[in-house]
């Protein structure tokens, strides 16, 4: 589900299998709002995970959501350099 036959991570694939994803595009159209309410969902989130974990592994979490945010950055920069070729 999350990687691909080669082992890679197919962030695109979880993004849009994700239900909250799906009800963000319902409309196609991204608002302000929208945004601001997953922000608070995934703070949320964090905030609750923080709180059950131990120190070591809510350090580990958020290292890995870190670097997961800058795979998926890299990502799209590099999906949007080869529109560009």
């Amino acid at each position: 589900m999350f990687f691909d036959e080669n082992g890679i991570l197919n962030i695109d694939e979880v993004v849009v299998n994700q239900d909250s994803f799906k009800k963000i595009m319902e409309d196609g159209v991204v608002t302000e709002q929208e945004i601001k309410q997953h922000a608070d969902k995934v703070v949320s989130m964090l905030q609750g995970i923080e709180q059950s974990c131990s120190a070591e592994q809510a350090a580990q979490v958020k290292e890995l959501l870190a670097e997961a945010c800058v795979l998926f950055a890299a990502h799209h920069i590099y999906s949007i350099q080869n529109i560009n070729k």
